[in-house]
This record gives structure tokens, sequence and C-alpha cells, in this order.
């Protein structure tokens, strides 16, 4: 029957509990019919638009799904006056050219809900389950990031010597990692707590910025072995010359103190401490100067971290997406009238 039939009936005030905006569509004429069955019972149909709230939990974002309400029920009406029932087992149904950008359509929950507080309200809940999309996320942040991480390795095959170098690809990872991880993601949603695609960013730093560590590391190390060698040469040079002033000066003084109608037992007693440091000292240093590379810890250290830097990024890979993908569950709440 024609639309304006419906001005001779009454219709219940149903409105959408969780709209924001919503328009009935009038090209050319209202978009609303209504049907009368053999039995009396009366189809009222109408094609709308309408904009929802829906709340989001975005701890795992982008890994996410999300469950977006649409909640219908009347406006002034109790129980006692409408009761709201979704009519059939399979009563809303999703077009099949629907598509979403950044969303893929998994399903829908439906509910009947009727409140048992002093109203009475009696609403219908039709809940649509959406899983995000990652290409996108994939694509510019999550291999970018990892692509840096592995860049800043470079530098523990550079040269340790090459500090303006091993600095520069420190320097250079580091601030493309802020600026492509913590900068790209200003356009994502803004919440009070750490997203998935947070602990992502924030440990791939970690790792930028432990290459750069390592090689401060590396620097001190060195810089302490250039000097453990130049005393060792200064070390040799003495026991060669006799001329150690330190060694000269112990000398003097024990043979001072062993007075002349002293026993040469006891003389001997009294120089034979000296004589054992100084044999030790002159052993360690001769140990290390037969084998160089004992000397050359920060190559040592590079050779390990070449090793275990990329076997700890790939195990907090495996970590991260299992733990993301299968483990940690989606934030969907039952069905119940929010």
């Amino acid at each position: 029957m024609d639309w304006k039939f419906l001005q001779r009936i009454w219709t219940p005030d149903t409105y959408f509990l969780n709209g924001k905006s919503s328009y009935l569509h009038k090209v050319t004429a209202p978009n609303k019919f209504v049907r009368v069955r053999h039995d009396g019972q009366l189809k009222y149909s109408m094609r709308l638009t309408i904009q929802t709230n829906c709340p989001m939990h975005l701890r795992k974002y982008p890994l996410d799904k999300q469950a977006c309400p649409l909640v219908i029920g009347s406006f002034a009406y109790t129980a006692r006056d409408v009761l709201y029932q979704w009519n059939g087992p399979n009563p809303v149904a999703v077009a099949d050219d629907v598509t979403l950008s950044q969303y893929d359509y998994l399903n829908i929950t439906l509910a009947n809900n009727t409140e048992t507080d002093s109203k009475g309200t009696s609403s219908l809940l039709a809940r649509f389950i959406l899983r995000r999309r990652r290409g996108y996320f994939i694509l510019q942040i999550y291999a970018p990031c990892a692509m840096i991480v592995g860049a800043s390795w470079v530098s523990f095959w550079i040269n340790k010597s090459d500090a303006p170098g091993r600095v520069a690809v420190g320097a250079t990872t580091v601030l493309t990692l802020v600026t492509m991880g913590f900068g790209g993601r200003s356009s994502l949603p803004r919440v009070a707590y750490a997203t998935a695609i947070d602990w992502f960013v924030i440990l791939c730093f970690s790792f930028v910025f432990a290459a750069m560590v390592e090689y401060a590391c590396v620097n001190v190390v060195d810089r302490n072995d250039l000097m453990a060698l130049q005393k060792a040469l200064k070390f040799q040079e003495d026991q060669a010359s006799g001329a150690s002033k330190e060694n000269g000066e112990d000398l003097t003084a024990i043979s001072e103190s062993c007075d002349t109608e002293e026993k040469p037992v006891i003389c001997h007693q009294k120089f034979r401490p000296f004589r054992w440091k100084k044999k030790k000292r002159y052993r360690e240093i001769s140990t290390q100067m037969e084998d160089p590379y004992a000397l050359d810890r920060g190559s040592r250290i590079d050779a390990y971290a070449r090793v275990l830097f990329p076997l700890a990024f790939g195990v907090f890979n495996l970590l991260y997406w299992t733990l993301y993908l299968y483990t940690i569950d989606d934030e969907i709440p039952d069905d119940h009238m929010l």
C-alpha cells in the first residue's frame, strides 16, 4: 500500500539507541511502504541510512576484531506496550556486494533484550563482528620497522676503528625509526594504553638503540685493550732494559732492608715475594702478547652481536605474532544490552 496509508494506523516510535545520525531516503518519494496480510498482520518497511557509535577496544590494534552494535528499541513505550523480537532464524542479512576498505565482515550475532528494571524496556541487538585488514599496516609500519632494525646490524660488520661510519649508521636508523614508527602513527587512534603496534615499534626502537649501545661498549673495551697493550709493551721494554722505575724502587727498598749482617736466607725470603709477583705479571702479559686476539675483545663482541641480535629479534617476532594472533583474545563483549 502507499506510504500515506501509514498516517491512518498506529506505529511504534522505534529509534536506534546508539545512533548518532540517520536519515530517511526520499528520492523520488519517501522510501517506505506497508503491507497488510490476509490475517491482519502488517509489514512496515523503510530505507534508512544510520551512523552509530561503535566502542572499540584497541589493545590488539591493528590485529584486532571489533564488535559494532546496532540497538533498536522504543523511545517512549515500555515492554508492557511494545515487545521487540527478531522474526525468523535469519532476520538480518548483509548484501554480498557490501565491502569495507579497512575491515572484513565476519558474522552477526543477534539478541533480544528485555530489561527487568522499573522501566521494563524492550530492544533488539545486532552485533556486527569485523576484523581489521592488516595489509596496510604490514606494508607501511611492520615491514619498514623490521628492515630498519636489520639495517642497524650493518654496523657490526664495520671496522670498530671507523667511529664516524658506525655512529652515522646508528644515528640514521634511530632517527628513521622514530620518524616512521612513532611519527607515522599520528593518524592512528589516540588511547591511554599501549596497542599491539606500539609494542612492536617500541621493541624495534630498543633493538636499534641497543645496537648503538653495543658500539659504545666496543669502543670502551677497545680503548681499555689498547691501554693494556701499551702497558704490556712498556713492561717488556722495562724488563729488557732493567730501567723500570717502579721495580727499581722496590729492589732498592728490599736491598736496603737486607742488612749485611743478616743471613743470606733471610734476605732471600724478603726478596722472593717481589720476584714471584713480577714473574706472574710478566707471564700474564706475555700470554696476552702471544695471543693478540685476547686483547681484541671488541671484535669478539661484534662477532657475538652478529649472531645474538638477529636471533633475539627472530625470537621476539615469533612470540609477538603468536601471542597477538593466536593467544591473546579479542575484547568482544557478550550479547547484552549496551
